[in-house]
């Protein structure tokens, strides 16, 4: 965005016009927010960079609009300079503009966050913090400028304090900030203003219902079961077969053609009891699955066109040993979920000397396990954790949480909205793994098959909400949801390609 700002200047176009531009989209949003024009209040709460250019121009127009608006400045007046500087005096001749220094915040209908931009890191001290205590104090719906303030722009991070705004006005595009971490939760809705900045060569990308739309596969009128791909999966182990019966609902749910599953004695007869459309195959006569099961699984994988592995595997050196010779010996497109990455941990050049492209699919703690690194470091970066792991192991990664993180090695990412907290129930990640395999299995390729199957399994969780009407969605429920969701993903004609 700093480069797009740049080039935009560099075109012609003067920084103070782009700072008026904005500042009009802003205050169009706070309008909305505050309910009407005249006789509604407004505060406008404006730092000393270019954001507080951003809020200058937003207290203008707001008052040109009939507004009673107020302006408090957190920080040196006299400092303000270049287009923030223009737009300041432009503004003083409309509103009046105090020091944030004891005034306070005043009874209002809106409040303008122009605090701090997107290039803000760390913690807010001072005058800052305390403007932006008052305005999740003050009762009134907040607009934020680009980003709430607090919000590191480029991680989503929050350190300190952090304003919660209603709604927040990002210009051109959206920034990374408020797509991920905890600047997610604070931004509200997120408007997108378009300012005149062309904002081109981006390498991340929020998922949107006609990008996948335009992916998921379709079912010709002579289809069949071989065309529609078969999935083969590895996993469950005694005390443990639940995994792989989610795993493997969720692939022919997804629209697989076939799924057979490798699996010990006990898993092979809980999951008959349950699943008569998947087939299962016993590879070995002990209670884990171990080097040997792929022997006896071969077969199954010269048919197949994925491999699942991990769900419900269990770990120890059996499992070691089979994650190593799948790795070594399988050519199929591949998800790897649950304890086929934790027996990766520390043991991941396997995964670099694959001819064939991997799907892993960890939560916070597995990524940081494989990455030798903590939890916390994880999650105060998701993008460069994902992007991390991606190029280091060669892999596609599905960092999954909240707007989950999809990474390929070049760089590129993409940013999940689906899913909410009916998704934080036991089993909903090997639904994924099953939703994965089902769409590697029907060509996709895996940064396709890896983003297009996140998303529907966000919408699947809604859609099994919706149907229950409450709390308490399993993750069976997810799974049942997956064609609903499908259905609705597809359900206007989509438009493009494929992104």
């Amino acid at each position: 965005m700093r480069a797009a700002d740049e080039a935009t200047i560099s075109s012609g176009v003067p920084s103070a016009t782009l700072m008026d531009r904005a500042g009009r989209a802003v205050a169009r949003a706070a309008i909305r927010e505050a309910g009407g024009r005249y006789g509604r209040r407004a505060e406008v709460v404006c730092g000393t960079g270019n954001n507080g250019g951003d809020g200058f121009v937003a207290a203008r127009e707001l008052a040109r609009a009939g507004l009673s608006v107020r302006c408090l400045v957190a920080g040196d007046l006299a400092g303000i300079s270049g287009a923030a500087g223009e737009h300041l005096r432009r503004a003083e001749k409309m509103v009046e503009i105090l020091p944030w220094g004891g005034t306070g915040l005043g009874p209002c209908d809106v409040i303008v966050d122009a605090l701090f931009g997107t290039g803000f890191r760390g913690s807010a001290e001072g005058d800052a913090a305390r403007a932006i205590e008052a305005m999740n104090d003050a009762g009134a719906p907040v607009v934020a400028v680009d980003i709430p303030s607090g919000v590191s722009g480029a991680t989503g991070a929050v350190e300190g304090p952090a304003v919660a705004a209603d709604t927040t006005v990002v210009m051109a595009a959206e920034k990374l900030g408020t797509a991920v971490g905890a600047g997610s939760s604070l931004a509200g809705r997120v408007q997108i203003a378009d300012i005149g900045i062309a904002v081109l060569a981006t390498h991340a990308g929020m998922i949107e219902r006609g990008d996948v739309a335009c992916c998921l596969p379709r079912r010709s009128s002579d289809s069949h079961k071989r065309s529609q791909g078969a999935v083969a999966l590895l996993g469950g182990s005694a005390g443990m077969s639940g995994a792989v019966k989610l795993a493997a609902r969720s692939a022919v749910r997804m629209g697989a053609g076939y799924c057979t599953v490798g699996v010990t004695p006990s898993v092979e007869a809980a999951l008959s009891a349950v699943l008569p459309e998947v087939l299962s195959n016993v590879v070995t006569d002990r209670d884990v699955l171990g080097a040997e099961a792929l022997d006896h699984f071969a077969g199954v994988i010269e048919r197949a066109t994925a491999l699942a592995i991990g769900p419900g595997l269990g770990t120890g050196p059996d499992q070691s040993a089979l994650m190593g010779a799948v790795l070594d010996r399988v050519g199929l497109p591949m998800v790897i979920d649950a304890d086929g990455l934790n027996v990766l941990a520390g043991h991941t050049d396997a995964l670099r000397g694959r001819s064939t492209d991997t799907v892993l699919t960890p939560h916070p703690a597995e990524l940081a396990r494989l990455l030798d690194s903590s939890v916390p470091e994880v999650q105060s970066d998701r993008v460069r954790a994902a992007r991390s792991a991606a190029d280091r192991f060669g892999c596609v990664v599905v960092l999954k949480g909240h707007r989950s993180v999809i990474a390929e090695g070049s760089g590129h990412i993409a940013v999940n909205p689906t899913g909410g907290p009916e998704l934080a129930s036991a089993g909903t990640g090997d639904v994924l793994t099953g939703a994965v395999a089902a769409l590697l299995a029907a060509g996709l390729r895996p940064f396709e098959a890896a983003w297009c199957a996140t998303w529907v399994h966000g919408v699947a969780g809604a859609v099994a909400a919706q149907r229950l009407g409450g709390p308490g969605v399993l993750a069976w429920d997810v799974a049942e949801a997956l064609p609903g969701a499908i259905t609705e993903t597809l359900g206007r004609e989509p438009s493009g390609s494929c992104v």
